[in-house]
């Protein structure tokens, strides 16, 4: 029984020495640092990570809300309204009926003027037509149906 007790205190002893050498062995995370030369002297700047801030889309949203309101004479409490791309004056984003079983549709906007117009909105490709004015990024907006060949159309 002695044998026992003796052999696991060995092993618990020898785990703590491992765990030791290995937390204090462990080198500290090194900070980027770039040297920038001024002169004859030189400076050493950190370089911390940041993070941009997402464009705030709040306001967005809830002009575009009013705006696809207007456009389908929905009331705006009778809608949800989704962006799921905004870059600049361009979105992208999908609009549901709260009452409706049916699926929702895809729209795009521009913004003309401080105010957002929505270009299209529907579950099919918007019509090169309706596009002529306003230049999209391919993010957003790739293709769209030209009427007078029957055929999607890359932008």
């Amino acid at each position: 029984m002695n044998g026992n007790k003796t052999i696991i205190a060995i092993l618990f002893s020898a785990f703590l020495i491992c765990a030791t050498i290995y937390y204090v062995g462990r080198k500290p995370e090194k900070i980027p640092t770039v040297t920038v030369p001024e002169s004859n002297q030189s400076q050493t700047v950190i370089a911390t990570p940041t993070i941009e801030a997402p464009e705030p889309t709040i306001d967005d949203l809830a002009l575009i809300t009013k705006a696809l309101a207007v456009k389908t004479g929905l009331a705006e409490t009778a809608i949800t309204v989704t962006i799921s791309k905004h870059i600049g004056d361009y979105a992208i984003g999908g609009i549901v009926e709260k009452t409706s079983e049916v699926g929702g549709a895809q729209w795009f906007a521009a913004k003309k003027n401080g105010a957002w117009v929505i270009v299209h909105d529907g579950q099919d490709y918007p019509q090169c037509s309706a596009l002529v004015g306003y230049s999209f990024p391919k993010e957003i907006l790739e293709s769209c149906w030209d009427d007078t060949t029957n055929k999607l159309k890359s932008l």
